[in-house]
């Protein structure tokens, strides 16, 4: 999601952003054009909190101010370096497969749709990664937002997907994809063995890159 711009674009305009935060950091009104900038996938989240953390502490203790703190705290567990809360949903079989079961492992969190044709198209890449390093501490974990279980089942059947998949089957209104803030799919977490998250939206030859740097140090 986003508008479809060029990176060097999104470069500019981010730049804008910077100045106009850094010129209200006392402004009531600068919290909610920073809630607005955490939708933006285009915008590094980090910077998002770097923001915050500047704001005066009249503003961070206001209302509105103590509202978007507890927003970043959960953020920053799903920025890079914060240990990404645990998910707890059905698979296919109706069985919990939590998130902190896989410790221990380099995981992948993708969040997908069978409707996402970007998340189809990145699939070939996914099942190479995954055969790669199945066998050495890797593993993939998908949440799906479908709302249909019949659209869900038959996506990964006729794409044949080997890893961990799981949903709550209530689309955009799944609880874990709003916790971790997802706002567009594809949308992926890489952790490590630990759950502290490494990178975020890596996918083609970069994800695979990072990836091998676990197994190859």
């Amino acid at each position: 999601m986003g508008f479809p711009l060029p990176d060097e674009e999104w470069e500019a305009h981010n730049a804008e952003i910077d100045m106009l935060v850094d010129s209200n950091l006392n402004r009531i009104a600068t919290v909610y054009f920073l809630e607005n900038l955490i939708t933006m996938n285009k915008y590094p989240s980090a910077k998002v909190l770097e923001h915050y953390d500047h704001l005066t502490q009249d503003v961070k203790n206001s209302y509105p101010g103590m509202l978007l703190k507890e927003k970043f705290d959960i953020l920053r567990q799903t920025s890079v370096g914060g240990i990404a809360p645990d998910i707890d949903l059905p698979d296919v079989d109706g069985n919990h497969v939590t998130l902190y079961s896989l410790r221990g492992k380099y995981v992948l969190v993708d969040f997908w749709a069978s409707w996402c044709r970007p998340c189809r198209e990145e699939i070939p890449n996914l099942k190479m990664i995954y055969e790669k390093y199945k066998n050495q501490g890797f593993e993939i974990y998908s949440v799906s937002l479908d709302d249909k279980r019949e659209s869900w089942i038959a996506a990964i059947t006729e794409l044949d997907l080997p890893w961990i998949h799981v949903s709550s089957l209530k689309g955009w209104d799944c609880p874990v994809a709003k916790h971790y803030n997802v706002t567009g799919v594809p949308k992926m977490f890489l952790l490590d063995p630990e759950g502290k998250v490494v990178a975020i939206d890596l996918r083609g030859e970069d994800l695979e890159k990072k990836v091998n740097s676990f197994f190859n140090i």
